[in-house]
């Protein structure tokens, strides 16, 4: 039984691997849809990966279809944040858009703060913290085991920083999972969406904006979903005008 598995994990990752080197064949030849239905059919499979969005980004770029480029390329940084080649072409899809959204400005502090947070992902956080804790502990256990006052001194500082780096690396991992929760992007695929001021038609409409708009899932009712810009703009749209990131 566990060898039939192990050899159907090989075979499928063979196939993937098939259809992923398949894909950049059609896409270095020019054949852009082709190249993106082999890649779409790697995600079907249940794969994914940020280079595998990073790679249908650039597709659906060639083809000018820039709401589609810059959703794989937020995907691409939803699994790696740190992925430049993501974050350098996002930003010339999204010159490509209508709509230019200003971001709300932010103190020096508090962008070191939320740059810190989303540098990992918080379970990284976590365990960085975890291993910190664990060095603080055998730097304590080496101070009430020492009996020379000059060494114990010593191992009880070395205990107290890293004891002190360890609350701090914690409180960025909170800081991190908070961010985490609150995030829920969406990317709209309709074209003069209609903000509105409530959750039905007959209400007023605030603003138009168009597809390929980044916004922030705040509240869903019915068919309803409150979303944020990033200046700070909420409105609610229609959840079949958009699709979730998540």
């Amino acid at each position: 039984m566990y060898k039939f598995l192990f050899f159907s994990l090989i075979i499928l990752n063979q196939n993937l691997t098939t259809l992923f080197d398949e894909g950049n064949s059609f896409y270095n030849n020019g054949n852009y849809e082709q190249a993106i239905e082999k890649y779409s059919s790697i995600i079907k499979s249940g794969f994914e990966s940020s280079e595998l969005y990073y790679n249908l980004g650039n597709s659906y770029y060639k083809i000018n279809d820039i709401a589609n480029s810059i959703f794989y390329f937020e995907k691409s940084l939803l699994l790696d944040p740190n992925n430049l080649e993501s974050k350098n072409n996002l930003s010339f899809a999204n010159n490509m858009t209508i709509d230019r959204i200003e971001t709300v400005p932010v103190n020096q502090i508090a962008k070191l703060i939320s740059n810190l947070s989303t540098l990992f992902k918080y379970q990284q956080w976590f365990y960085v913290a975890l291993f910190i804790e664990l060095i603080s502990v055998v730097f304590f256990i080496l101070y009430l085991f020492n009996k020379n006052p000059d060494t114990k001194r010593k191992y009880f500082s070395i205990s107290i920083s890293f004891f002190i780096l360890f609350s701090v690396v914690l409180a960025i991992s909170f800081n991190s999972k908070s961010i985490s929760d609150k995030n829920n992007p969406a990317i709209i695929f309709e074209n003069r969406i209609a903000f509105k001021t409530e959750p039905n038609e007959r209400s007023e409409q605030i603003f138009e904006l168009n597809k390929g708009t980044k916004v922030n899932i705040i509240e869903e009712v019915n068919e309803w979903s409150l979303v944020e810009l990033s200046n700070g703009s909420k409105g609610w749209i229609l959840k079949s005008s958009f699709q979730s990131l998540k």
